[in-house]
């Protein structure tokens, strides 16, 4: 058990130099793209309409960003660029509080129509994350943001892989706050799998206790999904997400230092 939780610890500490202080980036959209993805994105988004009026134009502007540095891919879909800029916009409320958002080691994001299986697994997916892209079920996409009730959602979820593979394993695009702060998250982890052992119970659903990559995954689920019940119950772990990601749902800015 010592050692299992050593491992938990230590396995994405790394010694890195402090970033820059955060700076904020200003909107670059002209006012039909911000009405045109504000459209978009509030018609399934509550995050993006809980937002101020100035901190919507930051959001809108970086989900431009990222939706044109990336190249999407349609399997069993017809090309929509509003489908683009809604996956576009589950990274970006992944990433709202950090200054590196782009995951710029993804080049490719794949939407497909339904559930897939890869190569000759027999198993369905509904998303997942690759050296060579990104994918996602178009099907559970909108499961995901429209059912609120489950704190599932598969974007969320592959996209916070994404991150910690952006950071972790890629050479580009690298949050140094973001990695710093992982450290901590990490440490925090420990006591909560111990006591997710020894009780055999959490809020979590028990996907997240595979393996520390899909414990954070699934954290990150429960803190967009349910931030109230998350920090109702794991109190340390909504607070520990809070730093990692600086940001807070519960807020009306959500993110914590600009």
């Amino acid at each position: 058990m010592q050692n299992f939780l050593h491992r938990i610890a230590q396995l994405f500490t790394s010694k890195i130099a402090p970033d820059k202080p955060f700076v904020q980036d200003y909107p670059t959209v002209t006012e039909t793209v911000f009405n045109n993805y504000s459209f978009v994105i509030g018609s399934l988004f509550n995050y993006f309409n809980e937002l101020p009026k100035h901190l919507q134009y930051r959001f809108v502007s970086r989900v431009h960003e990222f939706k044109e540095s990336k190249k999407f891919h349609f399997i069993g879909l017809e090309r929509n660029d509003d489908t683009a800029i809604l996956v576009s916009a589950s990274a970006v409320q992944v990433t709202f509080g950090l200054k590196n958002y782009k995951m710029q080691h993804f080049k490719d994001i794949y939407v497909l129509a339904d559930a897939y299986r890869m190569d000759d697994d027999e198993e369905l997916y509904i998303g997942h994350v690759a050296p060579d892209g990104i994918y996602l079920s178009w099907k559970h996409f909108l499961y995901g943001y429209s059912n609120k009730n489950n704190d599932i959602n598969v974007a969320v979820h592959e996209m916070s892989h994404a991150l910690l593979y952006n950071n972790f394993f890629a050479q580009l695009g690298i949050d140094k706050n973001f990695r710093l702060n992982y450290d901590r998250f990490s440490s925090t982890t420990g006591p909560i799998l111990a006591d997710v052992i020894t009780n055999r119970r959490s809020f979590l659903r028990s996907y997240a206790f595979s393996n520390l990559h899909e414990f954070w995954a699934v954290s990150a689920e429960a803190f967009f999904e349910n931030p109230k019940g998350l920090k109702q119950h794991m109190p340390d772990l909504y607070e520990a997400l809070c730093r990692v990601l600086n940001q807070d749902p519960l807020t009306k800015h959500k993110i914590i230092e600009m």
